[in-house]
């Protein structure tokens, strides 16, 4: 960041615009921090980056722009058409915190980008990573913000990064970089799956080692050069991994060479194996050693939210899987799971088409409990069963849940398990997905352990 006599404007002041504020504040920079929340509660850690009077709140007029040189735009907030075309047309510059990240850090990056599986995948590769020696951290998108890495010497930088971290990103130099898959979502914001590609690639620039899904349609494997791939098949070659099936069982393959069954590993379903085969494929990529690493995966459990098994309790499993904010994720986390379903489905629409878990829905699950904003639509759209229930909150939708349990139980004298996987944000009543989870579990342990 060049320097100007005009502050720089924070757009966003969520966790990545404080990240920004605390960066900006030890390096001596003047900056105006925005946010159009005008409700937005002044947390202390703003207060220890941010003076009251560098704060503006409300909606964002155009003739801010003429008050700074430099915007640095929060992931979470989508700058309109009209303030874009002014600000290039002003030969302004517009940065996120990756760009800064880019500029400051120290270390071998690795970037991890994905519609599903991303979090999982950075969560494994920290973990391995740091159980084989390394001096490794991840941030982005996950737990800390980019630049939170910024201040110590790291061996290795893990970012896992959101299609909205990656949209107005100019540039990341990174050791490898990976696209778990790609499948609809975020169009709420993205308008077109087109865009939503597009934005994705970007995780490819300027990528000493670039690593491929070999199975998904959506990634450009034909505008890319790369030699790591990894996929639900069999692999082809050494720096291929992939999955073979031998009399029902799944096995993981380095080549030719079956290195892990999946009765070894803690994670459940092949979409869990897949992403093992992605972060064995990134472990290849930066020259470290796949066979050590694999005595840490065997180890390795679920992350918080995602497949979280936290309950059994009179016959009834209850499951955590509110990092399910897509279609494709729900589809995942169902087809792993042989019990009788009863699903919890619901929040804030990404998408119209929720046809597509009708299939999937009809074959697995025995009950329905819709909740949140998109219930109604969900109503329409999901016809493959008629157990149906709608709920007000996820509380009721827990009760109703468990309720439906134990009819069938006293019917059948099988067990039950209940999933919270809702194929949709969180937003509509939840700050975010970890405090949907969060009070998902808490109302259950207290009412039900």
């Amino acid at each position: 960041m060049k320097n100007s006599n005009l502050p720089v404007a924070i757009i966003g002041l969520g966790k990545t615009g404080v990240s920004v504020a605390k960066y900006l504040k030890i390096n001596n920079k003047n900056f105006i921090a925005y946010d159009t929340r005008e409700n937005l509660k002044i947390t202390d850690e703003i207060k220890k980056y941010v003076d009251s009077q560098r704060i503006v709140l409300g909606k964002l007029e155009k003739s801010f722009i003429d008050k700074h040189d430099y915007f640095i735009v929060s992931p979470g907030v989508k700058i309109e058409k009209q303030f874009l075309k002014k600000i290039i047309e002003n030969k302004k510059n517009i940065q996120t915190d990756i760009d800064i990240f880019n500029e400051s850090c120290n270390g071998k990056t690795i970037c991890i980008t994905g519609s599903n599986g991303k979090t999982t995948v950075t969560a494994i590769l920290e973990y391995v990573l740091r159980k084989m020696g390394k001096k490794v951290k991840a941030g982005g998108n996950i737990g800390l913000p980019a630049l939170e890495l910024t201040y110590e010497n790291y061996e290795y930088n893990i970012l896992e990064l959101s299609s909205f971290q990656l949209e107005m990103t100019k540039k990341i130099n990174c050791i490898t970089s990976l696209i778990t898959n790609i499948t609809e979502d975020h169009l709420d914001r993205h308008e077109t799956l087109e865009n939503y590609i597009n934005i994705k690639h970007k995780i490819f620039n300027n990528a000493e080692n670039i690593i491929i899904n070999r199975n998904d349609k959506n990634i450009r494997k034909e505008k890319v050069i790369y030699k790591y791939t990894f996929g639900s098949d069999e692999p082809k070659n050494n720096n291929s991994f992939g999955i073979r099936i031998k009399n029902k069982k799944k096995y993981i393959y380095h080549g030719n060479k079956k290195i892990l069954e999946e009765d070894e590993i803690q994670l459940i379903g092949l979409h869990n194996l897949v992403n093992i085969c992605s972060c064995l494929s990134i472990i290849q990529s930066i020259g470290e050693d796949v066979n050590d690493a694999l005595q840490y995966i065997r180890k390795f459990e679920c992350i918080d939210h995602r497949m979280e098994k936290f309950l059994y309790k009179d016959d009834i499993k209850w499951i955590n899987d509110s990092k399910a904010t897509n279609i494709e994720s729900t589809i995942s986390a169902l087809n792993s799971l042989d019990e009788n379903i009863i699903l919890i489905l619901g929040g804030k629409s990404k998408t119209n088409n929720y046809k597509k878990l009708n299939e999937i829905i009809g074959k697995k699950v025995s009950a329905l409990i819709l909740f949140g904003e998109c219930k109604n639509l969900l109503n329409r759209e999901i016809t493959s069963i008629s157990n149906i229930f709608l709920a007000d909150n996820i509380n009721a939708a827990s009760e109703k849940a468990r309720l439906y349990a134990k009819k069938i139980i006293e019917k059948e004298s099988m067990p039950v398990c209940i999933l919270l996987s809702p194929a949709c944000a969180s937003y509509d009543m939840f700050e975010s997905f970890e405090e949907r989870g969060i009070l998902f579990k808490k109302f259950v342990m207290e009412n039900y352990s």
